[in-house]
């Protein structure tokens, strides 16, 4: 699980800067839109800490951003979606947390489940717990 401190400033800056469809965050709504739009998972799949001094504790993780988009329809304006969410995280440090690389986002016949087709893309990063 990612260290709280993660958590909040990841969804701090995902909700100041993307406003195309709702954000659904871990454990708050698993309910689709009504009109049947796109939606937006932020979650924390993976964490490790590690200890590195004193009272230093090396976290690393990733956290994923899984679009859902109407099955049946186009990917490019999903794929414009996460290619600006890879923008807003690649390579930047904010509130204590490193991004770095994400992938690019996958295709397979995992992909449709439930009427939507999922596309996602998973942002590693680095903090130091203090304490």
């Amino acid at each position: 699980m990612a260290h709280p401190s993660v958590i909040s400033a990841v969804e701090a800056r995902l909700r100041g800067s993307f406003d195309r469809c709702p954000i659904v965050t871990e454990n708050v709504s698993s309910s689709m839109p009504d009109d049947g739009g796109p939606w937006l998972l932020l979650d924390f799949p993976w964490s490790r800490s590690q200890w590195q001094s004193d009272d230093e504790f090396l976290e690393e993780g990733g956290f994923r951003l899984r679009l859902h988009i109407k099955a049946g329809r186009s990917t490019d304006e999903g794929r414009g979606w996460l290619e600006d969410l890879t923008t807003l995280f690649r390579g930047t440090a904010f509130d204590g947390v490193q991004c770095y690389a994400p992938q690019s986002p996958a295709s397979d016949d995992r992909n449709e489940v439930a009427g939507y087709f999922r596309l996602e893309i998973t942002v590693p990063y680095a903090t130091v717990i203090i304490g």
